[in-house]
């Protein structure tokens, strides 16, 4: 029986201790602005800057990449300096992105800008990465800037499948669901664009005279509703 005590008790003071032990660990978390919620590429002029504010009281590691949101692997013609970048507290840090040398682009593409802060702090501390991602909008030097690109959205429906399709060469940004008019029915839809030359099919319970979008603007700012037609 005393050896059951001292057993339980050992276990509790071993319990206590590494409570102790983690409580005294101080997590930290990197904490950063970015200059704008997209990033807009000009063809034209090869390379933009766009800054990152450290907000935090620590130095923290900065890594910046792109990444492909369709197969065009266009991310790799990209050049990112600094890849890596150490942001003092209270300073900022100008990531810049230039486009190699190829082929001219024939339409606007959008990518994934993804950056990571990992906070610089003294021996225990826990690490928290904090990781934001936004638009990368990579607007080609041959085609004009369009500010309403959803205006050449096309809207079908057929079979309880509504079908929206972008033959348009500008990047189409929209709220990640629609709405059914008459019945106001949300639908959800995969992603809050479409390519150029892109289709998406959904399945539909009711039938739609009109659809309710929520365009985006360049930025990815929410802009009021624009309601559209739909073919049969």
């Amino acid at each position: 029986m005393l050896s059951h005590i001292l057993f339980r008790s050992s276990r509790i003071k071993t319990f206590l201790a590494s409570l102790f032990a983690a409580c005294s660990l101080q997590s930290h978390a990197a904490t950063f602005t970015l200059e704008n919620p997209t990033i807009i590429f000009n063809e034209t002029d090869q390379r933009v800057a766009f800054n990152v504010k450290n907000d935090g009281e620590s130095p923290m590691l900065l890594i910046s990449k792109l990444e492909d949101l369709g197969e065009d692997k266009l991310s790799q013609r990209f050049l990112i300096a600094p890849p890596i970048a150490r942001i003092d507290p209270g300073q900022s840090q100008q990531i810049n992105f230039s486009l190699k040398k190829g082929a001219k682009l024939e339409h606007e593409y959008m990518l994934k800008a993804s950056f990571e802060g990992v906070s610089q702090t003294g021996r225990g501390s826990l690490v928290m990465p904090v990781r934001q991602e936004i638009g990368f909008l990579v607007q080609a030097g041959a085609i004009p800037v369009s500010k309403t690109p959803w205006d050449n959205l096309k809207l079908s429906v057929k079979d309880k499948q509504l079908t929206l399709s972008n033959p348009s060469a500008h990047v189409i940004r929209l709220a990640p669901s629609v709405k059914l008019l008459p019945t106001n029915k949300m639908v959800a839809l995969a992603h809050a664009y479409l390519m150029p030359g892109e289709s998406r099919t959904v399945e539909i319970d009711d039938a739609a005279d009109k659809i309710e979008i929520v365009p985006l603007s360049r930025y990815g700012l929410v802009l009021p509703a624009v309601t559209m037609p739909v073919q049969h």
